[in-house]
């Protein structure tokens, strides 16, 4: 007869509904930073260039383009540093959830 320890399932329900609080931390921190990126790219170079199109000359346009181009670069890198750092958050939510479910799940002996 083998006496295999119960696991302790309030501690494994503590755990499922701390990592799913830090998922949804994670993803309304990514969601309301992506507005704020994205929107700092997008809002301020095309206005620029419809502000001051009758000032700017024709080298200003490759220079502003260039700058569109690298600052959105730049951005992307970001978004996709902070999308792998939700979804890290949300795997080890749905990590500790299955851990969660096989514990309840499995026969006690």
């Amino acid at each position: 007869m083998s006496v295999e320890p119960h696991p302790d399932f309030d501690a494994l329900r503590r755990e499922m509904w701390a990592r799913r609080k830090q998922a949804r931390a994670a993803v309304r921190a990514y969601n309301r930073a992506s507005w704020i990126r994205f929107s700092a790219l997008f809002i301020p170079v095309p206005l620029v260039v419809v502000t001051f199109r009758l000032y700017l000359e024709a080298w200003h346009y490759y220079v502003l383009g260039g700058a569109f181009i690298f600052f959105a670069a730049v951005l992307y890198v970001l978004d996709d540093r902070a999308a792998d750092r939700r979804e890290a958050a949300l795997e080890a939510a749905r990590n500790a959830r299955a851990a969660y479910q096989e514990a309840r799940s499995a026969p006690l002996a």
